[in-house]
């Protein structure tokens, strides 16, 4: 049974964060597939030098400046942090990104309304290599950051990404783990949400932001096969509480 965890961007530079999810999952029978984000650490790193952050449907805009921020954090420091973390607590791990042997092959993310440069999507998936990995009882942490047909490097969203290594490998469960216990109205978890609720929250404006991609990702791996998709926190996790996403 394969699952893939998603960690957010925003928690990465908690250390009581990271090692507390590093705890968890040294603690799981299985090793699960880690796909990070890395936003604020992104974010904070344009601001240094003076580059102004440009989002687009939760989506960072992706021009070649930003594409070398994306590219030092992801592969560097974030990667590095949870592979640490977890290696501390027990656990071996190893980090990956799209380029280690073609892990994730890129190509432009089409937007309907916008061009966000170098954003990605994953097109294909090298599943012998993560099948490898997991056999060996070794966590693999993938930065999204894909390699394309042209040589190139793509930004990917990590929640889409995540995904998408889910769809591809048949996973049982995706879940993205964030700041919030799941998806929330009025102050409240939804503990269980299919595609018309989402809609409809999203209509509402209950839903936006970076939950958006968040929701639309774990719809997209329900259409792909995975049995199971959740949403939640640190402690949702470790209690196998939060919303879970219905096809």
């Amino acid at each position: 049974m394969t699952n893939v965890l998603k960690i957010g961007g925003n928690q990465l530079d908690d250390p009581a964060f990271i090692a507390g999810a590093a705890h968890i999952v040294a603690q799981m029978p299985q090793p699960p597939i880690i796909v990070h984000g890395g936003g604020k650490g992104i974010k904070a790193l344009q601001e240094k030098l003076g580059i102004q952050a440009q989002y687009v449907d939760g989506l960072r805009v992706t021009d070649p400046a930003t594409l070398e921020i994306v590219m030092m954090v992801l592969c560097g420091q974030a990667n590095l942090n949870i592979v640490a973390a977890l290696i501390m607590a027990g656990a071996q791990a190893q980090g990956f990104n799209g380029a280690d042997r073609w892990l994730l092959k890129g190509r432009k993310f089409p937007h309907p309304t916008a061009d966000l440069q170098r954003v990605g999507e994953v097109e294909k998936v090298n599943i012998a290599l993560l099948q490898e990995t997991l056999a060996a009882k070794v966590v693999p942490v993938i930065a999204p950051v894909l390699l394309g047909e042209d040589g190139g490097f793509f930004n990917a969203n990590a929640d889409r990404a995540a995904g998408a290594v889910a769809a591809a490998l048949d996973a049982e469960q995706v879940t993205f783990l964030t700041d919030v216990p799941g998806v929330l109205n009025e102050g409240k978890v939804i503990t269980q949400i299919s595609r018309a609720g989402i809609e409809t929250l999203i209509t509402d404006g209950v839903i936006k932001g970076g939950m958006v991609v968040k929701v639309n990702a774990a719809l997209d791996a329900l259409s792909a096969g995975v049995n199971k998709a959740m949403i939640t926190n640190l402690d949702g996790l470790a209690a196998g509480t939060g919303t879970v996403v219905t096809g």
